[in-house]
């Protein structure tokens, strides 16, 4: 077997930048003087660096675009009443509703923008199932002029409860009303949320309805005595 022999290349060789003696070109320092052999470059160069700057930018940009579009500034504020708990706008004012015994109520809106409300209503006895109760105001809202329906079905809620929901417009203001069962089946509950932003509206429903719920010992719901006398019997 024949072995064939490579060539040897000599070492590429410089003069060093301080005394002139010839060292190897791939050395960093002079091996005699010690002297560097190369100036320090910047990593990126103002090249690199603009480009860098851009890309930092557009990033900023864009999260900021993902964050707004999901959360919009809205802030919420906790109301809890003896029958009911929910989460409410910060900038919503209490509406004062009252309902009957077996029906608890409450209704929030902006004043600066009448068509931004909040209204959820807990009923007992629970009559029907929350996709029943959809389905009729489905119906009701079929015959409506002016109404576009949007969709129209279950929804889950993180924690696994479950409920329905129905989106509509009517005069330029964005409807999103929820329906569930609380209290072990006990209560019916209506969360309806208005609003004259689309995005705005989708941002409330991702809090809003999840957070709202009966007392369930509550005395709209009990045979206790009530405090408010005024409040008629059904």
């Amino acid at each position: 077997m024949t072995v064939e022999e490579l060539p040897v290349q000599a070492p590429r060789t410089r003069n060093c930048r301080a005394c002139s003696v010839e060292i190897n070109a791939a050395s960093a320092r002079c091996p005699y003087c010690g002297a560097r052999q190369f100036k320090h470059q910047p990593i990126l160069g103002w090249r690199g660096l603009l480009i860098c700057l851009v890309v930092a930018a557009a990033a900023v940009l864009v999260t900021r675009a993902v964050v707004e579009s999901s959360n919009p500034d809205v802030q919420f504020q906790f109301y809890r009443s003896p029958d009911l708990s929910l989460l409410v706008p910060a900038s919503y004012q209490d509406e004062f509703l009252t309902a009957p015994h077996d029906t608890a109520i409450a209704g929030f809106s902006d004043p600066a923008h009448p068509a931004d409300t909040e209204v959820v209503q807990a009923t007992t006895p629970d009559r029907g199932t929350p996709r029943s109760r959809i389905l009729a105001l489905n119906a009701t809202l079929r015959n409506e002029v002016g109404v576009a329906r949007g969709y129209i079905g279950p929804v889950v809620f993180p924690g696994g409860q479950g409920a329905w929901e129905i989106l509509y417009t009517l005069d330029r203001v964005a409807y999103a009303v929820f329906s569930f069962d609380s209290c072990g089946g006990a209560i019916a509950v209506t969360v309806t949320l208005s609003n004259s932003s689309e995005r705005t509206l989708a941002s409330q429903q991702q809090a809003l309805p999840q957070a709202a719920g009966p007392i369930c010992n509550g005395p709209a719901f009990s045979r206790r005595d009530r405090a408010d006398a005024a409040v008629p019997l059904r």
